[in-house]
């Protein structure tokens, strides 16, 4: 008796931090927290809609709704999310049981909603998470196993995405990226990047990016088509290929070509890109 009452008044007094935890896997927050000039949100989170919006607040406010409805069986916890403000930065991590299991009927819908200052970062930690993020231009860093992830107008200029299965779109950008996908698309418009890594296994790569003197352009890939759009600059293109095809529009000079081996010329620039794929299509175009 006395442990549950301790217990009971232990969670009374993490409301205000934690949010509301119920019975039947029901979990509400909306709770505004600091957050230094540039500081970073730190997100780990599973199986959840997340929507992070940048504006000109200065703090960042967070809502999360979740009801999660279990008939039969079950091992697992009542849900549980820590939020803690440390050394200019705020931390939200969803706490993982160490073991679960269900028999029977189970249903998750889950969201969470950021709204942060524009200028700060975000560093993700995600599974089985869906992402939109819009006009968020510091740092980002995301990695998650399985999902999709969306970013618009983010004006930052260092990106790094890893994504297990899922496809990535991207509206902007500039500075650095680096992409790592297994299987899933990378669509990437209206790109100013100087220097860029993209490795997809099993998918698709699109690529719309100004070209900058003495940057750097990597794209490999195995069985991925990809397309390589140059809005502004130029430079060399050596790309490699096994069973592949490459093309190029009429703005590229063909400088040699081999059954493995294919080099294209585009004046007016001094960037060098690189190209791998094996049983890819490639196509280069200036638009």
């Amino acid at each position: 008796m006395t442990t549950r009452i301790l217990f009971g008044l232990l969670g009374l007094s993490l409301i205000p931090l934690f949010g509301q935890a119920q019975e039947n896997g029901s979990y509400t927050l909306d709770q505004v927290y600091s957050l230094d000039q540039n500081g970073t949100v730190h997100l780990r989170s599973a199986d959840a809609q997340v929507e992070i919006i940048g504006s000109d607040r200065s703090d960042v406010r967070v809502m999360i709704n979740r009801y999660e409805e279990i008939r039969g069986a079950s091992s697992r916890r009542s849900f549980e999310m820590d939020i803690e403000e440390r050394a200019g930065d705020l931390f939200i991590r969803e706490r993982k049981p160490s073991t679960s299991w269900t028999v029977g009927y189970y249903e998750l819908d889950y969201e969470i909603t950021i709204e942060m200052p524009m200028n700060g970062s975000l560093r993700i930690d995600g599974e089985d998470d869906d992402y939109l993020i819009k006009s968020v231009n510091g740092s980002i860093v995301l990695k998650t196993e399985d999902g999709d992830v969306n970013l618009k107008n983010c004006k930052g200029d260092d990106f790094e995405i890893e994504i297990e299965d899922g496809d990535l779109r991207m509206d902007g950008g500039k500075g650095s990226l680096y992409v790592n996908m297994d299987d899933g698309d990378a669509d990437i418009k209206a790109g100013d990047f100087r220097d860029v890594f993209i490795d997809v296994e099993d998918g698709d790569i699109l690529l719309e990016t100004a070209l900058v003197d003495e940057g750097r352009y990597d794209l490999k890939g195995d069985d991925a088509d990809m397309e390589l759009v140059v809005l502004s600059g130029g430079g060399l293109f050596r790309i490699s290929k096994d069973d592949g095809r490459v093309s190029a529009s009429s703005d590229f000079d063909l400088l040699r070509e081999t059954d493995y081996r294919v080099e294209y010329e585009l004046p007016n620039g001094q960037a060098e890109v690189s190209i791998k794929t094996n049983d890819g299509r490639i196509r280069l175009q200036k638009d």
